[in-house]
């Protein structure tokens, strides 16, 4: 047995020393441990059902063994039966593929055990890639594979768990040798604890059903058709082959799979099968998908009958003969024929031009326009690869090099300078952000001269003309110009829909990555507008298709921008759920949804839900992704907000500094991304106390914002609103009034007196008024704001009842304490139905309603709201209590002659 890297309930250990094995679990089998005729070696492997150990045989013959023994369950009288029969099976198989199964038996304790050909191999798909096997190769290697499950086969013996790590290839005299292993494993695993034996990974649909009668070995050719795919592309199918819904299925073939991957991983993997990737896609489409998609086929009774059959067909692939998987066109048979008889034809043409004359000139013709068209498919070939390699020469730019570049040029130049002047160049020079300088310079000269030289070079071929637009669009957004970017998207979109439809793929593609750039231009409305209409198109894509999944989310991603966010969460909650089901928790769409929804979650005032969400998405991205992808750096600086609203200050502040210091280096220090996160580091700073370091950091971002995205971009009114937050805790209240009141009239225009972001700043208005001591002026501006931030927001919002809390507060500061305590019993239900009635909230303004009401000479009501509320706190353990109830106990007592009673 070998080392396997796909899934699988084995923990594969490797050379491991005594030290390992002391620290493993107990009741593992020590070295030296006897098991009947064996002796064991080493753990080399464990999982949930047992372990797999390299151990000597001792009698008859010595010779080494894996020994898997099986922990999960034990063998009664009857499966103990059915077992040897199992065990005789096993013992008659004999291929040069198939690694021998030399012995079976049961422990004293009734453990089943297999003692099995030691193989010193690796997994099919890693030997593959790391010996740079071609496409016949791989197929050569894949086939005989095929014929020792045959073998099984017809020894009445079905795998059950065919994958890559129960698929060694080891080396024979140099040759590659495959082995297949664990054969009746997964029939003891099943026949004894009554579980669904397998990978589900690689589970044909009525195993994973757990439907033990509908398994045969049709079962194995599904599995054996997801390995074919890993060969193939490099990777499994997406969703586990085919999605159910209802009684459609759907297919992720092979060059479907291979469109989706980036140009560069793409031409790379084409460069592992040694195939030209134009050609390798012509393959996939034109014969090898036919096969991958009968072997997975979800019925059992259209896929190959028998693991021979599907041997056979990729036989006769290399042989060049009609597979029996593709329909038999007669187009598709003439080729066929062509291909294996190509010099008979030519022969056969060149006796017939010379006993029939007078057709010569005809045959000549139809020569010359074969030859014509092979040179035509040559030049096309030529030109994808050309297209190929302009896209990621665009897409590759590296905009902190460019701009180190520039930097380093300039500094060259100051050697002319003279040396008076040459100190103040130096300190510009060192002053100067020179990635921004080098985005402006991309934008101004390299791209719009790329679109220029588009127009003129690839005007008779449109669709080629889009591939190339659509990387200058890219390398907009990228650089953080997303309104030109959603402009050549549009552009892309366009011109594929006149060529291909508005259903094609390719188009809906185009149509998704402009909403997305107009969301980020803040367009919300437009942006909607253009993925509904994409959605309508891709009506025909099936329901787990990534990109139908991506325009979902950019319609619930407008719609939340657009203020309606209720219905943005219940979406975007039902698509994660979707994408989960449908595509697994560690798809990259499904984990896009995720990051979304938290961001959502943590908007409309519930950071703790957002969090427990982010929380699950950032270690999936990171593997998926690597640590410092672009996805991966959002989702922790989306989570470093969320643990700042739930309280872990230094954590955040932490995580948030290291994110600055990162997509400064990437982006340049005036990048939309960069501005965020420097943002983001003053509010942490600000919320965590620390207002002078905040103070130069809000005031730069701000200023770097109007200049880079305009006076009146949502993410500068964030900054102006985020430097007016800091002058308030400094108490410089008349720069934060004035801030605070350009933020509230540019949301009026923009957004609508009703959007949330337009009340959010309307209540806090009020509580800067009331902090600067203007209380009339505070109660005007809630009695304006409450009414409608209660009907839009709802009465247990967070901000809602804040308003209220300020209400009471103007109403103490002013002696009115019939509007203090009205103001205090709407705070104490608002609070009471958000958090309950033990919530630190909750109490605080029953303990103010309670004063109030003492003050009123209303001393049964004073009473009654003391028991219900204040004295639960009061006679509670201190050690149940958590930090908030915990200092609001302290200030009652100290502030409470009757907090004793």
């Amino acid at each position: 047995m070998g080392q396997g890297q796909d899934q699988d309930r084995t923990e594969w250990l490797g050379a491991r020393g005594p030290q390992a094995l002391a620290d493993a679990r107990p009741g593992l089998l020590a070295p030296g441990t006897r098991l009947g005729r064996y002796r064991i070696e080493a753990l080399i492997g464990r999982g949930g059902m047992g372990e797999v150990y390299r151990a000597e045989q001792l009698e008859p013959v010595r010779r080494t063994v894996a020994l898997k023994l099986l922990r999960g369950q034990t063998l009664d009288a009857r499966h103990l039966a059915y077992f040897e029969i199992e065990r005789q099976l096993l013992a008659q198989m004999r291929h040069p593929a198939i690694a021998q199964i030399f012995d079976a038996g049961t422990t004293p304790e009734g453990h089943p055990f297999f003692a099995m050909e030691f193989i010193a191999g690796v997994p099919i798909t890693d030997y593959c890639r790391t010996h740079a096997l071609d496409l016949r190769q791989r197929l050569g290697l894949f086939i005989r594979v095929c014929a020792g499950v045959q073998h099984a086969h017809q020894k009445g013996v079905v795998h059950r768990d065919l994958k890559p790590a129960n698929l060694l290839v080891d080396e024979v005299d140099g040759r590659p040798q495959p082995k297949i292993i664990d054969f009746g494993i997964a029939a003891a695993r099943a026949d004894a604890g009554g579980e669904v034996a397998g990978t589900p990974d690689y589970m044909s649909p009525e195993q994973a059903a757990g439907d033990a009668g509908a398994i045969d070995t049709r079962s194995d050719v599904y599995a054996l058709g997801v390995v074919l795919n890993e060969l193939l592309t490099g990777q499994r199918p997406p969703a586990v082959g085919q999605t159910v819904t209802g009684r459609a299925h759907s297919l992720r073939l092979p060059s479907e799979q291979l469109t989706t991957l980036p140009p560069a991983r793409a031409a790379q993997l084409a460069g592992e099968l040694h195939e030209p990737l134009p050609r390798m896609r012509r393959l996939l489409r034109g014969e090898l998908d036919w096969v991958v998609a009968r072997a997975m086929a979800y019925d059992r009774e259209q896929r190959y009958p028998s693991a021979a059959a599907l041997a056979e067909d990729l036989q006769r692939f290399l042989d060049g003969r009609p597979l029996q998987a593709v329909p038999p066109r007669r187009r598709y048979l003439l080729a066929k024929f062509v291909q294996r008889h190509r010099l008979g034809i030519g022969a056969g043409a060149l006796v017939a031009a010379a006993l029939l004359a007078g057709l010569g000139l005809s045959v000549y013709g139809l020569l010359q326009a074969r030859a014509q068209r092979a040179l035509a498919e040559q030049r096309l070939a030529q030109l994808e690869q050309v297209v190929a390699f302009q896209q990621a020469l665009l897409e590759g730019i590296d905009i902190e090099a460019m701009g180190a570049g520039l930097a380093a040029g300039l500094r060259g130049q100051l050697e002319a300078v003279p040396a008076p002047e040459r100190a103040a160049a130096a300190r510009t020079l060192a002053a100067l952000p020179a990635a921004d300088v080098a985005r402006t310079l991309i934008e101004r000269q390299l791209l719009a001269s790329a679109e220029q030289a588009i127009a003129r070079g690839f005007a008779a071929q449109p669709l080629l003309a889009a591939d190339l637009r659509e990387s200058v669009a890219r390398v907009r957004q990228n650089l953080g110009l997303p309104q030109p970017a959603a402009a050549g998207f549009a552009a892309v979109a366009a011109a594929r829909e006149r060529a291909l439809g508005a259903g094609d793929p390719q188009a809906l593609k185009a149509r998704e990555e402009q909403a997305f750039a107009l969301l980020d231009a803040a367009q919300p409305e437009p942006a909607r507008r253009v993925a509904e209409a994409a959605l309508a198109g891709a009506a025909a894509l099936a329901v787990s298709d990534p990109l139908r999944l991506r325009l979902q989310l950019a319609r619930a991603n407008a719609l939340a921008a657009l203020g309606e966010r209720a219905q943005a969460r219940a979406l975007l909650q039902q698509l994660y759920a979707q994408a989960q089901e449908l595509r697994g928790d560690d798809d990259a769409v499904t984990l896009q949804v995720g990051n979304d929804l938290g961001i959502l979650l943590g908007r409309m005032g519930e950071p703790a839900a957002g969090r427990r969400v982010l929380e699950q998405v950032l270690p999936r991205r990171t593997r998926l992704l690597g640590a410092q992808a672009p996805d991966t750096l959002a989702t922790l600086h989306n989570l470093a907000v969320m643990r700042i609203m739930t309280g872990d200050a230094a954590g955040a502040l932490a995580l948030q500094r290291e994110l600055v210091a990162v997509q400064t280096r990437r982006l340049g220090a005036e990048h939309p991304l960069t501005l965020a996160e420097r943002g983001n580091l003053a509010s942490m700073l600000i919320d965590s106390g620390q207002w002078d370091a905040a103070l130069p950091i809000a005031t730069a971002v701000l200023a770097a914002r109007a200049r880079v995205l305009g006076p009146e971009h949502p993410q500068t009114l964030r900054a102006r609103l985020n430097l007016a937050s800091l002058y308030a805790r400094l108490k410089r209240f008349p720069e934060a009034l004035a801030l605070q009141r350009q933020v509230l009239d540019a949301r009026r225009r923009l957004l609508g007196p009703e959007h949330p972001d337009t009340l959010f700043i309307a209540l806090n208005l009020a509580a800067t008024l009331h902090q600067a001591g203007q209380s009339r002026a505070s109660l005007a501006q809630l009695a304006q704001a409450m009414p409608v931030a209660e009907r839009v927001l709802g009465a247990h919002h967070p901000q809602v009842l804040m308003g209220h809390d300020v209400r009471a507060q103007d109403a103490a500061a002013l002696g009115d304490r019939t509007l203090e305590r009205e103001a205090l019993q709407r705070l104490l239900a608002g609070a009471e139905a958000a958090g309950g009635r033990e919530d630190a909230r909750t109490v605080e303004a029953a303990w103010r309603l309670e004063t109030v009401l003492r003050a009123e000479r209303r001393a049964a009501d004073a009473d009654a709201v003391h028991a219900r509320y204040v004295l639960p706190l009061l006679r509670a353990d201190p050690s149940t209590l958590d930090a908030a109830r915990a200092a609001l106990r302290r200030r009652i007592q100290g502030g409470d002659a009757r907090s004793a009673g």
